[in-house]
């Protein structure tokens, strides 16, 4: 299938999770684990926070076997994060690989406020990477209608931004177009999963 099919796929099971209609891993059905046991067959891959409140797989509605995800606390491209990724494009063949970002999401507050006391050590590192992304949000504020959905939404697009920079197997994976690359934000108040608008973002396509 192809990353817009699988887009399509995997924002009806979004759906299912907001009304409760639940068929995946939420609400267990029979899953044949002896068949996994040699390989993985996954249909997307999904970077996204660490937050509790932010499972993939329940959010998505899918079962066992069906998302590759890679989990880190505000969704940064470490080294460790892009080779993840880099094998499930590269080996797993993944069409599909979603940025999932998240209302209220802890880093983002961390990064944006520069008042308050600085973390230390490796914590630190982590929230450095975020900061050049939400600077131009803290730098026009006063026009923001909400800074922290906008700070948000602009760590998400860094982070496509970061992943197609350092990672030449995902980039040239988009640019042949065997890779699809979406970006999205999650409702914590609702359950809902807003794709984010392209208009701009050249670099993103099917």
């Amino acid at each position: 299938m192809k990353g817009s099919e699988i887009l399509d796929k995997i924002l009806h099971g979004n759906r299912r999770f907001v009304q409760g209609e639940r068929t995946g891993v939420c609400n267990p059905v029979d899953v044949d684990l002896k068949s996994m046991v040699l390989s993985q067959s996954p249909i997307a891959a999904v970077l996204s926070c660490s937050d509790s409140r932010v499972p993939p797989d329940h959010v998505l509605d899918k079962k066992i076997g069906e998302i590759f995800v890679v989990r880190v606390a505000g969704k940064v491209p470490g080294p460790a994060v892009v080779g993840s990724l880099e094998y499930a494009v590269e080996h797993l063949k993944v069409p599909l690989l979603l940025v999932l970002g998240h209302e209220g999401c802890g880093a983002v507050k961390a990064a944006l406020d520069s008042s308050g006391g600085r973390a230390e050590g490796p914590l630190a590192e982590l929230i450095r990477e975020i900061e050049p992304a939400v600077r131009p949000i803290q730098d026009r504020a006063e026009e923001c209608e909400d800074v922290m959905e906008e700070a948000v939404r602009a760590t998400v697009w860094h982070t496509m931004e970061k992943l197609l920079e350092r990672s030449s197997v995902i980039a040239k994976a988009v640019e042949d177009g065997d890779l699809m690359l979406k970006g999205a934000v999650y409702s914590l108040t609702t359950g809902e999963i807003t794709i984010l608008d392209e208009e701009g973002q050249g670099y993103i396509r099917s």
